[in-house]
């Protein structure tokens, strides 16, 4: 596929999930998209919808209680949201690839990690025995493993965390997937490690050629690594631009509160700038900006509207009624 092509796609998508209270959205009318051979960031604090929005992707949220309540994810030219289940699992983990945030969790502790990699080559490849060993040791060694002959009859709970991971992406690209979505695959990681898998990323999209969606809330990641970004706040997207943009002309007041409370070496002011008070609950969303009542530049209109997805022509798009001018 070449680069610049679109791959994925996703129009307007709502999930929400079953409350005692009724239906809670957890996420509303997300839109983005995603050319072959780019990386775009997905950023925002805990909980606004990021691992929501990449497990409705590739359909991994149990339902119920979840249900998509509208939209559409088009990989490939097929809305994965019509396809069946055997269709979806064709795709899940052999066009798709994903790597989850935790692997000691996402690891099955009873099986080794050849036995765990095996199983996506002989669902998806059909490999026998030999030959899924064989392909196991190749990737293990390519995700940087050492003596992967010897660490492939490894159980989880006898790697480090950081070559847990680096199993969690052998899983992931075991089929030469055209996307990896990588949800915050460095959180639990010390940052020297950090540093290690995101060169180790960066080396296989280029070698498998690959998009990769990147999901975290580490800035420092974001500029490093990715092409465009996602800017979501309580399961809205705010604003989306290439990545130099926003990091120099952030125009939503919540991007701008992100970037301006990150340390930076060489400031010399005496305190940490910080948004103001919490992001609200899923039953506790007010009328208009979910920002509003963080917002330094809140005005009336945005306490009793939603800001429209507006891009005025543009590769940026951004919901505000009163944004940053530069």
């Amino acid at each position: 596929m070449p680069n610049g092509q679109r791959i994925l796609k996703i129009r307007d998508l709502s999930v929400s999930f079953a409350t005692d209270n009724g239906p809670a959205k957890v996420i509303e009318e997300v839109s983005f998209s995603m050319d072959h051979g780019q990386t775009l960031g997905l950023v925002g604090e805990s909980g606004c919808g990021k691992s929501v929005t990449a497990m409705s992707i590739i359909r991994l949220l149990p339902s119920p209680p979840s249900r998509v309540e509208s939209g559409q994810v088009i990989f490939d030219g097929q809305d994965l949201l019509q396809l069946d289940d055997t269709a979806m699992r064709n795709i899940r983990g052999n066009r798709i690839g994903m790597i989850f945030q935790e692997p000691m969790t996402s690891l099955n502790p009873t099986f080794s990690i050849g036995f765990q990699i095996r199983e996506v080559l002989r669902l998806h490849r059909g490999l026998g025995q030999r030959q899924a060993r064989d392909r196991c040791i190749e990737l293990l060694d390519m995700v940087g493993v050492g003596s992967p002959a010897a660490r492939i009859d490894q159980y989880p709970h006898q790697l480090s965390g950081g070559l847990r991971q680096r199993v969690m992406i052998a899983i992931a690209i075991a089929c030469s997937p055209v996307l990896l979505i990588a949800d915050e695959p460095t959180t639990a990681l010390d940052v020297t490690i950090q540093a290690q898998i995101l060169d180790l990323l960066v080396r296989l999209q280029k070698d498998l050629d690959m998009s990769i969606l990147m999901i975290t809330h580490d800035l420092g990641v974001v500029a490093e690594f990715c092409d465009h970004v996602v800017v979501m706040y309580a399961g809205r997207i705010v604003e989306k631009a290439p990545v130099e943009q926003i990091f120099d002309q952030p125009r939503h007041p919540y991007t701008h509160g992100l970037l301006v409370s990150v340390p930076q070496i060489g400031n010399k002011r005496t305190y940490l700038p910080t948004i103001p008070g919490m992001v609200p609950g899923i039953g506790e969303r007010p009328q208009g900006c979910y920002f509003a009542k963080r917002c330094e530049h809140a005005l009336d209109i945005c306490r009793q509207s939603i800001p429209p997805l507006d891009g005025r022509g543009t590769e940026s798009r951004l919901a505000c009624w009163n944004p940053y001018e530069y």
